[in-house]
């Protein structure tokens, strides 16, 4: 895997991810649906109408808002810094993935998401592939 591909994997990605997560700001009651289908939905929470559903609306447009911001700035850093090589680059983005990873999917399991935490797998793949392809490079 060579650098143009894995920083075009990267930025391809981190920007999929940046409209997914749009989608909550702009279209929760949309994406809460896929939420439904997938198993962690409101629907599962016993949450259908009213205030609790408006507030889960709510947190859906704030944790999109901040994941939007968060693949921006992975895709800044793919562009610039990690193709370049600065030392910091690859570090920061691996901590910032992997403590994502082990808090989202870690907290995922100990409510009993189970589904949630599978689909953690999907974005770990996503992002995780092309840096620990780049860390293999560098050794």
């Amino acid at each position: 895997m060579t650098t143009n591909f894995r920083q075009r994997w990267l930025l391809i990605a981190s920007l999929l991810i940046a409209a997914y997560a749009a989608s909550l700001v702009v279209a929760g009651p949309v994406t809460s649906r896929l939420f439904d289908v997938l198993g962690f939905g409101m629907r599962s929470g016993g949450i259908s109408e009213g205030l609790a559903r408006e507030h889960v609306l709510l947190i859906y447009g704030v944790l999109g808002s901040v994941l939007v911001g968060w693949m921006l700035l992975v895709a800044a850093v793919a562009a610039g810094p990690l193709r370049s090589g600065e030392p910091w680059a690859w570090p920061a983005l691996a901590v910032s993935v992997g403590t994502w990873f082990v808090l989202d999917t870690g907290l995922s399991l100990a409510m009993g998401s189970w589904q949630h935490a599978v689909f953690n797998l999907a974005f770990l793949a996503a992002l995780g592939v092309p840096l620990a392809g780049w860390r293999r490079a560098d050794a």
